[in-house]
């Protein structure tokens, strides 16, 4: 199974979450990126997908890229797409964000979604909600072609969902593909609050654009409440 993480907020610590519940189930899982993430401590640097198979070991995830200092960097992607010939489960992050909460892709090249891809993750951050599109909102000059959003524009939990289920913006390249749209930074009663908001009004778009094979996580890594629907992405895979 290939899962790819786009969007903002959440990315990274939901793709590792992922990684090490599958590793410590004795999964063999590789973590890696179409684009580029931060370099972790400890990496394989390798040129393709055949050198995966020396690579496992017992119980925690192989993370591999090009090594470009702070960062690593993708394969090709023709060596990506054969991950899945050595690994069980491949995680991807596919798509940048400045660590920004929330993102509307640029129209050209982004995000990166390997073919291969089983399930995407639709990510976001809370925090988003009640800010300013351009304190929050990766490539906020886009909103205003897309949804008559200015600079100054003040996102609403209706304004998030829309973003996340646009095929524009969270939705853009993931086709129909099995989805998750995670709602990530839920740390207090009022995140919380929010995060539902935007949950309900995620389910009325998808209902509205006849988008049925989806789940809605809310997370906060800081109160412990974890990425759970390990179910939703194992099921019909």
């Amino acid at each position: 199974m290939m899962i790819s993480l786009v969007g903002g907020g959440g990315k990274t610590t939901t793709m590792f979450y992922i990684g090490n519940f599958f590793a410590n189930m004795g999964k063999r899982v590789v973590i890696t990126t179409s684009t580029h993430i931060v370099k972790p401590e400890k990496f394989a640097e390798i040129k393709t997908a055949k050198e995966l198979e020396n690579l496992f070991s017992k119980d925690e995830p192989v993370v591999v890229g090009t090594d470009e200092g702070k960062k690593l960097s993708s394969l090709e992607l023709s060596e990506l797409e054969n991950f899945t010939k050595y690994a069980d489960i491949v995680l991807v992050e596919a798509d940048g964000a400045k660590k920004l909460p929330i993102k509307i892709p640029r129209e050209d090249n982004e995000p990166v979604i390997p073919v291969s891809t089983d399930v995407c993750i639709v990510c976001m951050g809370i925090d988003a909600v009640g800010e300013a599109l351009s304190e929050k909102c990766f490539r906020y000059e886009r909103a205003l072609e897309f949804f008559g959003w200015d600079k100054d524009h003040i996102l609403t939990p209706k304004d998030a969902a829309l973003i996340l289920t646009s095929k524009k913006a969270g939705l853009k390249g993931v086709g129909d593909r099995k989805t998750v749209f995670l709602i990530n930074k839920a740390d207090t009663e009022n995140d919380m609050k929010k995060a539902l908001e935007v949950k309900k009004y995620i389910e009325f778009y998808c209902k509205e654009n006849n988008f049925e094979n989806f789940k809605v996580s809310i997370t906060s890594y800081k109160n412990y409440m974890e990425f759970s629907d390990f179910d939703f992405l194992k099921e019909g895979i």
